[in-house]
């Protein structure tokens, strides 16, 4: 009997006695579902782009954990470097000095953070190397700066090419005494594709220490790089009983955790919406069952007179309704990972079109649409899509196998 409710149920969705009306409804729930899964899918996908890029392009570039000192500057950094980095979890630390300055470039101005590295530490913890577009990070003089994208081209300025770096100089008691000028070669130029290539530069740290007048030897802080950077708040800590100074700790999650977190909640939100309009499309699968049944219900008595049992009447009626739930999902899955794999090029080609970014990069950490389709979500979708349609069809097809066949009979 099982294969006689699938028999049925086919018969009934494909033939043409049924009332255009109820034809339009079924199509209506077929499409509002999969129009669900497919955003679904590509909405999650794009999600997951962004939490990947966070951390393939911000967190490699940005130190995971930073501790800078409280009376300025740090003395003997090197040996304390040394007994931070064996602490467990942390795989790298680089000195640092940094400094707000002022950039001129025939007669453009642009405000930027300059951070003094020491190139060989620095590449250990930081993958800024890799995203070198002009230039190179082979080396990092005195006489040299590294600019962000976005700098260089504000300033208009190229490859190769001086420019002058101002920094301010402070009083003993802290005011602002003087103004040093110096004049700088750019040596490479980092797209990273957000904020940071409009704020930040990069110089030689023994360079910039001698410009601002620190102590011989000594830096601002130190930065390090971590294996869990969920762990960053906890290792900041103990970094921070390890010190022998007094410190501010600081880490990613303080700085960039809010884009952690908006991307989580945006996630969420995301699902829970498009789940509702599944369900909403689902409800649709309810009234054309109900109408279904409201039509057929002479042939329902006849079935029920033969001797049919109302369990098997349930599943006919289950089936056909489940039956647009499942076109509509598979429809929806092929939708959805189509575009889910196609989002990055077909973006690509609207930023070529419009000529600039609908990311303007100097305000979102990217400037395009990322997309990482995880099969786990497509099934999950999948899932929840069957699901949802197989709960509409219960109701209705109850209903089914309440009829009553003397009374539908008699009136005909």
């Amino acid at each position: 009997m099982a294969s006689l409710a699938w028999q049925l149920a086919k018969r009934y969705r494909s033939t043409r006695h049924t009332s255009g009306f109820i034809r339009f409804i079924s199509a209506s729930s077929t499409f509002g579902i999969a129009l669900g899964v497919a955003i679904l899918i590509l909405a999650l996908s794009v999600m997951n782009g962004f939490e990947q890029a966070l951390k393939d392009r911000l967190l490699a570039v940005i130190p995971h954990i930073e501790i800078e000192a409280v009376d300025y500057t740090l003395a003997d950094w090197p040996r304390k470097l040394t007994v931070m980095i064996s602490a467990d979890g942390v795989t790298a630390g680089a000195p640092f000095v940094k400094a707000n300055g002022m950039l001129r470039h025939s007669g453009a101005v642009k405000a930027a953070q300059v951070r003094g590295i020491s190139l060989a530490h620095e590449l250990q913890i930081s993958a800024v190397k890799e995203f070198v577009t002009q230039g190179s990070m082979a080396t990092l003089t005195e006489q040299q700066i590294v600019l962000g994208q976005g700098i260089a081209e504000e300033l208009d300025v190229k490859l190769g090419q001086n420019l002058q770096l101002m920094l301010p100089r402070f009083a003993a008691d802290g005011s602002l005494a003087s103004h040093r000028t110096v004049n700088l070669t750019v040596s490479a130029v980092v797209a990273l594709g957000g904020p940071l290539d409009y704020s930040q530069v990069w110089v030689d740290m023994s360079a910039l220490a001698g410009w601002l007048g620190l102590p011989v030897g000594e830096v601002h802080g130190l930065a390090f790089r971590i294996d869990d950077i969920f762990a960053a708040p906890q290792l900041a800590r103990e970094l921070g009983r390890l010190s022998e100074d007094y410190v501010y700790l600081m880490d990613w999650y303080r700085t960039q955790g809010h884009v952690h977190n908006d991307i989580q909640m945006v996630r969420v939100i995301l699902y829970l919406v498009l789940t509702l309009v599944i369900a909403v499309a689902c409800f649709n699968i309810v009234a054309t069952l109900v109408m279904a049944v409201r039509e057929k219900e002479a042939d329902i008595a006849i079935l029920l007179t033969m001797g049919m049992a109302p369990n098997q009447l349930i599943k006919t009626f289950v089936l056909l309704g489940w039956l647009n739930g499942l076109i509509g999902a598979l429809l929806g899955v092929g939708v959805g990972v189509l575009l889910a794999n196609t989002i990055e090029q077909l973006f690509a080609v609207l930023t070529r079109v419009l000529g600039s970014s609908l990311l303007d990069p100097s305000i979102y950490f990217i400037d395009f649409i990322p997309s990482v389709l995880r099969w786990q979500d497509v099934a999950l979708t999948f899932t929840i899509a069957v699901l949802l349609s197989l709960l509409a069809t219960l109701y209705p097809a109850w209903r089914a196998s309440k009829v009553e066949p003397a009374a539908i009979l008699g009136q005909h």
